[in-house]
């Protein structure tokens, strides 16, 4: 085997990008570090050359870069979008509609669980305006906001994170692409193709959100949520709810106001997406299938046109009701724009230290292999398949997400540092003896599933995560009370991944085996160490 360039340096930036995201609990700068630190090891150790290098040739590449420019601006129409929609009134609206069918304990955490799923284009959206709207309802119901907080923090990262059309598809895909990039060879598999192939394998995702409906229908509790329900049904909101006067949302207008905005970005992301990749597919002079003709769409022109006419259409539709000013609607766009901007640059520093970490390449014209960055990726190859069976790379690859999310707070961050290098990493295991690489290959997608579903849980546990903070905020819940409450939950789906999921279907077991083992699991160990807190409640007033 060929010595390695650049041997345990290459690892470096990414580690030092963890490891002080980890310290210091700030992604941006980390990840700024590593670029830093990347760079002056490329320069030979040059301190001055490194630096210039870090600006010039990364972050300035990577914040000009069209296809990028196109994720930047997608994310940013989306937030503008979802800023007016929501200032508007129309995003309550939609709340208000499906609130008013929840009557009973079952059916209003049912329903919560539902209107997640409904408004799944953005997990901040999501928090913010079912924390803000269900509070009187499930107050109403005798439903702890410790569940209220759970309900929403475990449909609104999933169930973004899994949607075709949301703010984290874009980035998600950007983030593979990345990793395709490091890849060698002329055959490479196409992000959005790979993208939507590893949905059935982000095992902790979908578990995750049928564990919602699961605890409400067989009205079982365990851990400290059983106690907090019990207090709730017995003595009414405790000292962990905070009061409901913290923030107001707006009132409410018709529900079409949001669904008419969100419905066209849909419609115009599918229309665009299936004529660009007719058009590509028909100039091959192919038959083409539906999936080929998805696979070569331009899911970055597709995106951004979409969240652009959807944009428009809410302007056009709000404006003339008079519930906006134009001036309030500016700033409503504005407010959207800034609320994306965190992730925006996360995304901007994830790419450039991911292009510090790329393979060479080989020069047809000279016959030479130019080398372009660390090959972090075919170091971590050398290194591990003489120590880690390739069956075993999905769920490292998703306790090593998990781990660095739970310490940083991120789950975009850490799928920033770690989804490129476990793409590259498992599609060089997996060509090691000359094989071509299988864009279908239970393995590779298993991997991607994985980082990007490790990450949302180490996120859910994480007492340091915005979304965590956030959704327990919405909710009037005291922030360490939900962490206490939602993490036995997370645990439970993330121990089934693992168990269920990633190691089995590694060594061959079907996807779809694997899911309905894992739903029969967690029903079973609700029946086998849950209680029913209305049961318990009963008993100590009988008691009292």
């Amino acid at each position: 085997m060929d010595p390695h360039p650049f041997g345990w340096l290459s690892l470096v930036p990414p580690l030092v990008a963890i490891a002080l995201a980890i310290l210091t609990r700030r992604t941006l700068l980390s990840l700024l570090v590593g670029i830093v630190v990347g760079a002056i090891i490329l320069h030979s150790g040059n301190p001055f050359t490194g630096l210039w290098s870090a600006c010039a040739d990364y972050l300035w590449v990577k914040a000009t870069a069209w296809d990028k420019v196109q994720v930047y601006l997608f994310t940013l129409l989306t937030g503008g979008m979802i800023g007016v929609v929501s200032a508007s009134g129309g995003m309550r609206g939609l709340v208000n509609l499906i609130v008013c069918f929840a009557n009973t304990r079952v059916k209003g955490q049912v329903t919560g669980w539902l209107m997640g799923l409904a408004i799944f284009f953005d997990d901040y959206a999501n928090m913010l305006l079912l924390g803000g709207t269900l509070k009187e309802v499930t107050d109403h119901l005798k439903i702890s906001r410790e569940k209220l907080a759970y309900i929403v923090d475990s449909t609104a990262a999933p169930v973004a994170g899994l949607a075709l059309i949301s703010t984290w598809v874009a980035t998600e895909i950007s983030f593979i692409e990345e990793g395709i990039n490091q890849i060698s060879g002329s055959e490479k598999p196409d992000a959005f193709l790979l993208f939507v192939e590893s949905i059935p394998y982000r095992f902790y995702s979908w578990w995750a959100l049928l564990l919602v409906p699961l605890v409400a229908i067989i009205r079982r509790d365990f851990g400290p949520m059983l106690k907090a329900e019990v207090t709730m049904l017995s003595q009414g909101p405790g000292q962990d709810s905070k009061s409901d006067d913290e923030g107001v949302l707006p009132d409410s207008s018709s529900w079409l106001n949001a669904a008419i905005p969100v419905g066209t970005m849909l419609a115009a992301v599918v229309a665009i997406l299936y004529w660009t990749g007719y058009q590509a597919v028909t100039s091959e002079e192919m038959e083409p299938t539906l999936l080929q003709i998805i696979g070569q769409g331009d899911s970055y022109k597709a995106l951004l046109y979409g969240s652009a006419i959807s944009l428009v259409v809410a302007i056009v539709l709000i404006l003339p009701q008079r519930l906006l000013s134009t001036g309030q609607c500016a700033r409503a766009i504005l407010k959207g724009f800034r609320a994306m901007l965190p992730a925006l640059m996360i995304l901007w520093l994830a790419a450039s230290l991911a292009a510090q970490t790329e393979p060479p390449t080989f020069n047809e014209e000279t016959g030479e292999m130019t080398l372009n960055g660390l090959d972090t990726a075919g170091y971590l190859k050398q290194l591990l398949a003489a120590n880690l069976p390739i069956e075993l790379l999905p769920t490292t690859v998703f306790i090593l997400a998990a781990a660095v999310a739970f310490s940083t707070g991120t789950s975009w961050g850490t799928m920033g540092i770690l989804v490129p290098l476990s793409v590259s990493l498992s599609a060089g295991m997996l060509t090691s003896g000359g094989e071509p690489l299988d864009v279908a290959d239970p393995l590779l997608l298993s991997v991607v599933g994985s980082v990007l579903a490790g990450a949302i849980f180490g996120d859910h546990c994480s007492p340091i995560s915005d979304t965590t903070i956030l959704s327990s905020q919405s909710c009037g819940c005291h922030h360490m009370a939900h962490v206490r409450t939602q993490m036995p939950y997370a645990i439970l789906g993330a121990v089934l991944s693992v168990i269920l999921g990633t190691v089995p279907v590694a060594y061959g077991m079907p996807v779809y085996v694997s899911h309905v083992l894992g739903v029969g699991a967690m029903a079973g160990t609700l029946f086998l160490l849950g209680k029913n807190p209305e049961t318990l409640a009963a008993e100590i007033e009988s008691e009292a």
